[in-house]
């Protein structure tokens, strides 16, 4: 019997840093929860877009936001892994020499970035984050970081792994979080390793879990059930990993399966 469900959000649920979700899906989690179902987000995003993209249900829901650094319910924090400041400092003077990269800091409950550029505008207007500018991190950053991704409209993921993952792999979490991103978080954090964080207090065991997902950072949560779904439209690494292969997102495939999931019961 399925107890819980969790699912990535951008590429699985919604197109890349949008807001389109499938407006089933809010009466799909309500019904899961009279079936003693719960539902858990996980993302790279922060708590509060996440918060108003499920708004209808955001209070029924677990979050496992910022790649795996935070797990949260509704009220309040639960588990959170923040990078040690001298270390972070390092890691973003090295992205700073990383051709037509912008980089982005993530706190508890807000995301920082130094300037007013097409990332901010993005993560403002897209992603719905509640992010600031700062000017320079290092003079004017305060608080604690749970994330820091870095940003390239095309090629993050090629241009990141030609030197920095390789020199930083070993102490950090790298991995991609779509074609635009590379999210780092500590060795400890990450969306598989919250789950199971989240399964342990629950009590609930990987074979009453279900989980959905769509790019390299959603392997350790798939891992960590045994119903574990690739979106039609993931990357083959994922599909290879997951026990089932949903329909794409273009024909609301998670959608899709936990409706038939629901006729069952």
């Amino acid at each position: 019997m399925i107890r819980l469900i969790a699912s990535d959000i951008d590429g699985t649920l919604v197109p890349d840093g949008t807001d389109r979700i499938d407006p089933r899906m809010m009466d799909v989690i309500r019904r899961l929860k009279e079936k003693g179902i719960l539902f858990a987000g996980a993302s790279g995003r922060q708590f509060l877009s996440m918060k108003k993209l499920f708004n209808p249900v955001w209070q029924d829901m677990y979050y496992i936001t910022d790649n795996g650094s935070i797990l949260r319910n509704a009220d309040r924090v639960l588990v959170k892994h923040v990078i040690p400041r001298n270390v972070l400092m390092e890691m973003i003077r090295d992205a700073k020499m990383l051709p037509d990269c912008d980089i982005m800091l993530c706190g508890e409950n807000a995301a920082y970035c130094e300037e007013y550029s097409e990332m901010f505008y993005w993560l403002r207007d897209s992603y719905k984050f509640n992010v600031r500018v700062l000017g320079d991190f290092e003079m004017n950053l305060t608080d604690e970081i749970v994330k820091m991704s870095i940003y390239q409209k095309d090629h993050a993921e090629e241009t990141v792994n030609r030197w920095f993952t390789p020199k930083w792999e070993s102490r950090f979490n790298i991995a991609s979080a779509g074609t635009m991103w590379m999210d780092i978080v500590e060795p400890d954090a990450d969306k598989g390793s919250s789950l199971r964080e989240l399964q342990k207090l629950l009590g609930i065991g990987p074979e009453e879990t279900m989980v959905f997902g769509d790019n390299l950072n959603d392997l350790g949560m798939l891992r960590s059930a045994e119903e574990s779904y690739a979106i039609g439209s993931a990357r083959d690494e994922v599909k290879k990993e997951a026990k089932h292969v949903a329909p794409p997102l273009s024909e609301n495939g998670e959608t899709e399966v936990l409706l038939k999931l629901l006729e069952t019961l």
